[in-house]
């Protein structure tokens, strides 16, 4: 006989896969941006080694995150699908943990599903699910949390140690995608001095320590050991810095602004930054968003007997979250970094969760937070708690669809390099190109050498060609993707002198130029005229070149660096068949290279 299907269980997997069908949509219209280029170009150019996997980024430690880079890098650069699929398959992961968790902490109640719902519609999880620099990161840290927690308290109510090392092995593997996974050992810990002992907070640390000193140790070991880790291989700023006077404002932004508004189903409005958002809700939305948590924790404390130590969790991970933004981010960028939902990915995860703890009994604990008798639960009904629940998905699909509308029309990338491929396959041989950086609207000129055309377009080295001289033919890529001929923009330019210019006479001339020039990355472009072919060579302070000069009126681009201001042009004095070549110099010019019509 078949047994009838748990309402709850179908409950939430339907939910899980409502929320995988809307990222999906999501992600089939994104594509890779920014930091995604910078990680191809270094699996592209670096080898599989520990150098390659334990470089710090941007002061971010992931090893795994590398190696899966660098598997998707060798089979699928450039194509969209199978990356997004990790993405898609990590959230699909941290959905069933999360629904895993509040069954196992609350029990099968319809609640569960309430709580279900706001971490799958809320917008925490949706920027760093659209973006794969960021949700290699972040995706495996809801994953060690929700796992890990579960495991975690099937240890604190059996004892045993195997669910403590299911534990242990979800936050390491956490800690190898990112380094923030480190504050889940502060959660554990939290949830199990404020459930799982009893007495004043000196018994319960003589408790934590006698009745789970497995666990004590084993969490001890590893954050110690990945600190020292972290600081050797990945620490790249000072923990010591603040943002100044920003500390404040960082935090309103962070808490009252982004967060609050995000709990109703905000921001509702996002200040566009290109392709990401900043949330920039309303003054409505923003005190219905206050109204909203203070009215949620004052109804905890006012109907159960213990709520309050429920927030414990998330007010740690938000105050560990403002300390790093001050000190790693917002020193560089300011206090608005905090109106970036992709630094607290985790608190929508970590709000159902306490949510939970405010107003349901945790099961297994050692004190029950119980329902206070005598007060009245005038909001607790179905017939109200489900219309506010719909009503925030309602707000919160509003929020995330035009997230992922910017996001989608916001991110040159696709079209540039689907440019860039048409561009060379359509080119008869190799194309040569200055090997210059991609657009800063691309990939910043910070992450060099890995935004140069040589290393990101590596999966097309049988069509292109990086000389540092060429005569005539040159290109480089303009910013929609298209080639088109190098020009040079003058900052320096040879002295002006009567005649044809300056005459190649004997074995060489010297061309003067009207200043000095200091450093590397500098192109010439030199006309010249000359009644037979010759070989010569170009010296430009330390660039050196061997280079066929044809006969006629020709330009010719080649590389400088170094600190001077003569360039010298030098043959044997005579060409193939002995005769003067009568080379003349008419124009020159040091400057940076440009796309030119």
């Amino acid at each position: 006989m078949l047994r009838r299907p748990d309402r709850l269980l179908v409950g939430g997997a339907l939910l899980i896969l409502v929320q995988l069908g809307f990222r999906a949509w999501a992600l089939w219209g994104s594509w890779f941006y920014f930091d995604d280029l910078a990680f191809m170009s270094r699996a592209m150019n670096q080898p599989f080694d520990v150098g390659y996997l334990t470089e710090s980024y941007g002061g971010h430690l992931m090893p795994a995150g590398f190696a899966v880079a660098w598997v998707l890098t060798k089979s699928a650069a450039f194509e969209w699908a199978p990356w997004a699929a990790v993405l898609l398959a990590l959230q699909l992961v941290a959905s069933i943990g999360m629904f895993r968790l509040l069954l196992s902490m609350f029990g099968r109640r319809p609640f569960v599903l309430v709580l279900l719902t706001g971490y799958l519609a809320w917008i925490f999880t949706l920027p760093a699910g659209l973006w794969w620099a960021a949700g290699i990161n972040q995706l495996p840290l809801q994953i060690a949390l929700v796992f890990g927690l579960h495991a975690h308290l099937q240890y604190l109510r059996t004892a045993r140690v195997r669910h403590l090392v299911a534990a242990l092995v979800w936050v390491l593997a956490g800690l190898l995608f990112y380094e923030k996974t480190l504050l889940v050992i502060g959660v554990y810990a939290i949830v199990t001095l404020a459930y799982f002992t009893a007495g004043t907070t000196p018994e319960r640390l003589r408790a934590l320590w006698t009745d789970y000193r497995p666990a004590v140790i084993g969490f001890g070991v590893l954050g110690a050991a990945y600190l020292g880790f972290y600081v050797a291989f990945g620490l790249d700023f000072s923990p010591t810095d603040s943002s100044g006077g920003g500390w404040g404002q960082l935090a309103w932004n962070f808490v009252m602004v982004t967060f609050a508004s995000a709990l109703i189903g905000g921001p509702v409005t996002w200040q566009s930054l290109g392709v990401g958002s900043l949330a920039d809700p309303s003054t409505l939305v923003q005190l219905a968003g206050w109204v909203a948590l203070a009215g949620a924790v004052y109804y905890a404390f006012a109907t159960r007997t213990l709520s309050r130590r429920a927030w414990f969790p998330l007010v740690f991970t938000m105050v560990a979250n403002v300390v790093l933004l001050a000190s790693a981010r917002a020193i560089v960028v300011g206090p608005d970094i905090a109106r970036e939902y992709r630094y607290q990915t985790e608190s929508g995860a970590l709000f159902a969760i306490c949510l939970g703890l405010a107003v349901l009994p945790l099961v297994g604990a050692r004190e029950v937070n119980d329902v206070r008798e005598e007060v009245a639960r005038p909001y607790e009904r179905p017939a109200l708690v489900i219309p506010v629940t719909l009503a925030v998905v309602a707000v919160a699909l509003l929020s995330s669809v035009r997230y992922v509308d910017t996001w989608q029309h916001g991110n040159p990338s696709e079209e540039f390099f689907s440019n860039v491929r048409a561009e060379l396959d359509s080119s008869d041989g190799p194309v040569p190109l200055v090997d210059a950086g991609l657009p800063q609207a691309l990939l910043w000129s910070y992450r060099y050498p890995e935004n140069l055309y040589s290393h990101i377009l590596r999966p097309f080295s049988d069509q292109t060609a990086f000389p540092d001289v060429a005569v005539d033919d040159l290109y480089v890529i303009d910013d929609t993707g298209k080639l088109a001929p190098v020009g040079v923009t003058p900052v320096r330019s040879m002295k002006p002198t009567n005649g044809c210019g300056y005459r190649l006479i004997g074995n060489s001339v010297t061309i003067p130029l009207d200043g000095p020039v200091i450093g590397g990355g500098w192109w010439i472009e030199m006309d010249y005229q000359s009644t037979g072919e010759l070989p010569a060579r170009l010296v430009a302070g330390d660039a050196v070149h061997d280079v066929d000069l044809p006969a006629g009126k020709h330009t010719v681009f080649f590389s400088a660096e170094g600190t001077f201001r003569l360039v010298d042009v030098q043959h044997d004095g005579h060409d193939s068949e002995g005769r003067d070549p009568g080379l003349c110099v008419t124009s020159l010019v040091l400057g940076l290279p440009v796309p030119t019509r």
